[in-house]
Order: structure tokens, then C-alpha cells, then sequence
């Protein structure tokens, strides 16, 4: 890779060889099921700086099991071996992308996760519900490395992952939210989701600096995370997502995307805006698709950026 904004010629490159990744899956009626990952990688940057690592993962998710009361319980963790030796990468300038340079180093971090829900549906005539509030403890003992200045956020999909960064979270945590969805039915009794709605928050057990502010993950307390999901037709659907600080007073992530499909003719729609701790993007974009056959199409976008004021058309 080369980056262009970098003044110093020899600084601009930067070379990744190997980058190996490799998983397997087991499946056991007792155990459960066991996911390994491997990554492999070699990378030199910055003229003279060098890294080396060897990252493996073991992921256990057991069955889930189900209350006489109706709760569906899940048990997750995971158990991550990082190896890795580098060079001169103490001179760097992201506390996120310093090491312990010299001798090979060894860590061994592990999480664990318990999750509870309670799903509720409704039946009616033309439109059925469902409800699932949800609850989950997680606890990662040990210590993670800076990622302070690292751009990672909190959203709805990775809310309930049992690591939300590039590292293993540390601490004591515990995440509240729900699931909503309306269902339409049509012949035979066929479903199709016309609305979902979901919403969820962190607690932490107590503050870490380590995590970046960006996720709002660094505060006892994190940004409420959700989204909405609309299908208003058989051709349309609107989607969006959003963060609001935990005061409810600032809404810190707001991106909305509208998709219209015609068959050989589709619309997008898409608005995005970041506040405070999140960025500071602030940008709407929009385009159409002409596809003439399975090998021909023909495509027009435009974006306006109200951060620099600049229109881009491709």
C-alpha cells in the first residue's frame, strides 16, 4: 500500500506478507459447537517498523437451553492466544499501534458471556407480533491494550458480541435491549416482517480508558444503540440506525438509507450525520442502477458533503 498523504517518501509504504487466515468449525451434540481461528501476519510500515503475530481463537457456543417459563438461556466464550514479536513500533505515533518490542510476547485472554431473552409473540389476523426483551452479563478478566485512538464504534450489530474491538474488552459488564418485529401475513398464512425495532445499551462496571471514546464503551454508562427497519411495499424499505447518549439529549449517530427497486431500475436514498464522541461526518448521497441484462448495467451516484461543502458525481 501506499499512502499519498504521507510527506516523507519512504514513510508511504507499507507491505503486508503473509496475511493468512484459517477456521474450523465442531459440532458436538454435548458440547455444543467450537469455532478455531487462526491469522497469521506479516507487516512492515513506516519505513522501519515491523510486526509479526499469531492470533488464535476459540470460540465455544453451547446449545441454548429453554426455561419451563420460557426464557431462552445461551452460554459463549472465548479463549484468544496472541503471539507476536515487533520492531520499532515504540516511536509510533498511536498509542494503539505500540508494542512490546524485542522478544516474542505471549498473551492469553479470555471472555465470557451469558444471555437471556424472553420471546413473546402475538397472533392476529392480518398481522402477528413479536417481542424478545434481552439480557446479557459479560466478563473478561485481565488486561487489554490501548486502543484509545482507534476509530471502532458501538452499534446495534455488534452490541452483543463478545468482543466489540480489534482486542478482548476487559471488565465487567452488563447490556439490556429488545427485539420487536410485526409480521404480515398473506396466502397461506405466509409472513413477511413489514417493521423491526431494536434497542440496547451497556453498563460497565467501571470506567476504561483503554477503549475508544468513539464507542462511548470507555463510560460506566454507553450511547443507546438501535435500529428501525421498515419494508413499506414489495419494492421499497427504509433502514435506519441511530445513537443517542445515554442523557437522551444528544443524538450523536443518525444514518438513514431508502432502497426503491423497479426490477431493471433501482433507487438509493441514503443521509448520514455523526456528533460529538462519534465523528463528524455529515453527508447525503444518492443513486440510480440501470441493469439492461445479467452482463450490462449502467449506474449514476452523487454525494453532497456538508462537512467540506463539496458535490461529488461518479
Amino acid at each position: 500500500y501506499q499512502n499519498l498523504r504521507n510527506k516523507n517518501s519512504s514513510d508511504q509504504y507499507e507491505y503486508t506478507l503473509p496475511n493468512i487466515l484459517y477456521g474450523k468449525t465442531f459440532f458436538s451434540e454435548r458440547f455444543g459447537t467450537i469455532n478455531f481461528r487462526s491469522n497469521a501476519l506479516y507487516n512492515k510500515y513506516e519505513t522501519n517498523k515491523q510486526k509479526t503475530f499469531l492470533t488464535n481463537d476459540v470460540i465455544w457456543s453451547p446449545s441454548s437451553f429453554i426455561t419451563k417459563k420460557g426464557f431462552v438461556n445461551t452460554l459463549e466464550g472465548m479463549i484468544r492466544n496472541t503471539n507476536y514479536e515487533t520492531r520499532k513500533t515504540e516511536t509510533s505515533k498511536h498509542s494503539y499501534d505500540k508494542y512490546k518490542d524485542g522478544d516474542v510476547v505471549n498473551e492469553i485472554n479470555g471472555v465470557l458471556t451469558y444471555k437471556s431473552s424472553l420471546p413473546l409473540k402475538k397472533d392476529g389476523v392480518n398481522y402477528s407480533n413479536f417481542f424478545s426483551p434481552n439480557f446479557m452479563v459479560r466478563y473478561a478478566p485481565g488486561h487489554m491494550r490501548d486502543l484509545s485512538g482507534k476509530g471502532e464504534v458501538l452499534n446495534y450489530t455488534n452490541l452483543y458480541s463478545l468482543n466489540k474491538t480489534s482486542e478482548v474488552e476487559d471488565g465487567l459488564s452488563a447490556i439490556l435491549g429488545f427485539d420487536f418485529k410485526l409480521y404480515q401475513k398473506g396466502t397461506g398464512n405466509v409472513e413477511k416482517e413489514k417493521l423491526s425495532l431494536s434497542l440496547g445499551q451497556v453498563f460497565n462496571y467501571e470506567k476504561n480508558k483503554d477503549i475508544p471514546s468513539k464507542s462511548s464503551l470507555d463510560q460506566k454508562i454507553s450511547d443507546v444503540v438501535g435500529k428501525i427497519n421498515y419494508n413499506f411495499s414489495e419494492i421499497g424499505k427504509i433502514d435506519y440506525k441511530f445513537s443517542v447518549d445515554h442523557n437522551f439529549n444528544d443524538l450523536n449517530y443518525n444514518e438513514i438509507s431508502t432502497e426503491l427497486n423497479f426490477g431493471k431500475v433501482q433507487f438509493n436514498l441514503d443521509y448520514l450525520e455523526e456528533n460529538n464522541h462519534v465523528g463528524t461526518e455529515h453527508y447525503a448521497s444518492s443513486g440510480i442502477s440501470l441493469n439492461f441484462n445479467d452482463h450490462n448495467k449502467l449506474s449514476f451516484s452523487t454525494k453532497k458533503n456538508f462537512k467540506t461543502e463539496s458535490t461529488e458525481l461518479y
